[in-house]
């Protein structure tokens, strides 16, 4: 669908560097992630992490269980911020392209 108006290139390029700050920070919250805490709490042996929705328990994980989920977050942060990323960096090079620069 076809709005009659087009993005020029510095418009693009600016999107394009938006995008790659975006990215940027799902990586880096996926390195903030760690694998031994339970809301903001880290956890030791014995501990169990209770998550609640809407005043209900949902569930309870144990250390380990926990260090998993975690991992498994961390892992999906870093996959989507570092596709966000390469995305953006395309972007990028053809916004630079459109505006007469060389990305050579």
């Amino acid at each position: 669908m076809a709005s009659g108006r087009e993005n020029t290139p510095a418009q693009d390029l600016l999107a394009s560097l938006f995008f790659l700050a975006i990215g940027a920070a799902i990586v880096w919250v996926g390195f903030q992630v760690s694998s031994d805490e339970c809301g903001g709490e880290k956890m030791s042996a014995g501990d169990t992490c209770v998550s609640y929705s809407n005043g209900k328990q949902t569930g309870s994980k144990n250390l380990e269980e926990q260090k998993d989920d975690n991992s498994t977050t961390s892992n999906v942060m870093f996959v989507v911020g570092g596709l966000v990323i390469f995305a953006s960096a395309c972007s990028t090079v053809g916004a630079l392209r459109g505006m007469g620069g060389s990305a050579r």
